[in-house]
């Protein structure tokens, strides 16, 4: 995207293990152009930030702790972010942080027109979350066999449940569906992202959004030129229209309609619908299987009916 990010990163709040995946993460977006990580680095437990960010030239903000349960250096974090707001020279921000706290910090870079990626654990404030543009969870998305993915349900995790996910994703081809379109793989995941903030497929265990579609959903992936895109699988076709056909003859069937004019209709809103394919030979056969309905004949043997079980009067 060749965008200039500035990245400021609450090093209290984060392990520094993850200090390489943020780089890497960010590189997709553009250039760093401010890199800055804040803490007491006189505390002999944030020595390992002090190495690895000498590592890569990171900028240390020292703020000592005067008080136990003030966190000073989170001030240090919010004046700097401000300042760098004003001089108006980055396209965004990269927290790195699962802190609360700095939820208003993130609202208040939006407004000002800035994309805000944050980036944490999966134990991280929602509300933050919700803040950002996009949220990236670190112990999901690194490489590290000790973080490796147990699912998005974990006690306390703040990943967006699978299944929310799906609904969406079921929702979003339907619209597609309804307007005569195709639902794009890549317009399909911009979607998910700005409904779900932290929507990553690496937090369900998928390296690509492709698999991840066609193992989690009931949709596949098909491929039109150096186009990808996303249709029902062809079981699920068959079952869709299976359903919404019987929902339709059911309709019908309150009104008593002609077993011909009954037919014609089918033909021509189903066309895709092929009952030799279920097993019978003919359009009456499979009408008849159908639990609620049945055909009746006319007196004279001229015409069949198709009515509902519960009706006990046949058209005369």
């Amino acid at each position: 995207m060749n965008e200039k990010i500035a990245l400021l990163i609450d090093a209290e709040n984060t392990s520094v293990k993850y200090l390489d995946v943020v780089l890497k993460e960010l590189k997709q977006y553009g250039d760093i152009s401010f890199q800055r990580m804040y803490g007491d680095f006189s505390n002999p437990k944030m020595s390992d930030w002090a190495k690895r960010g000498l590592d890569y030239a990171i900028v240390p903000i020292h703020q000592a702790i005067y008080k136990t349960g003030k966190n000073a250096a989170d001030i240090m974090l919010v004046i700097d972010a401000m300042d760098i707001l004003y001089q108006n020279n980055v396209d965004g921000f990269c927290i790195v942080t699962s802190d609360s706290d700095f939820t208003r910090l993130a609202n208040r870079l939006r407004e000002g027109g800035k994309r805000v990626i944050g980036m944490g654990k999966s134990d991280a404030s929602k509300t933050f979350i919700s803040a950002c543009n996009e949220y990236k969870f670190l112990d999901k998305i690194t490489d590290d066999d000790s973080d490796s993915y147990d699912g998005p349900d974990k006690k306390d995790s703040a990943v967006t449940p699978l299944s929310e996910i799906k609904m969406a994703i079921n929702y979003i081809v339907q619209q597609a569906e309804s307007r005569g379109e195709e639902a794009y793989l890549g317009s399909t995941k911009s979607q998910l992202q700005r409904e779900f903030a932290d929507f990553d497929e690496r937090n369900y265990g998928y390296s690509l959004f492709r698999k991840f579609i066609e193992d989690e959903t009931k949709f596949e992936v098909k491929q039109k030129g150096s186009s990808a895109y996303i249709v029902r699988k062809q079981q699920e076709k068959k079952q869709d229209i299976t359903q919404k056909l019987e929902k339709y003859i059911l309709d019908k069937a309150a009104g008593g309609p002609e077993l011909g004019d009954l037919g014609r209709d089918i033909h021509t809103k189903f066309p895709n619908f092929k009952y030799k394919e279920l097993g019978y030979s003919k359009l009456s056969k499979y009408i008849e299987s159908l639990p609620q309905v049945k055909i009746v004949t006319q007196d004279d043997g001229s015409k069949n009916f198709v009515i509902l079980k519960e009706t006990k009067e046949k058209k005369e």
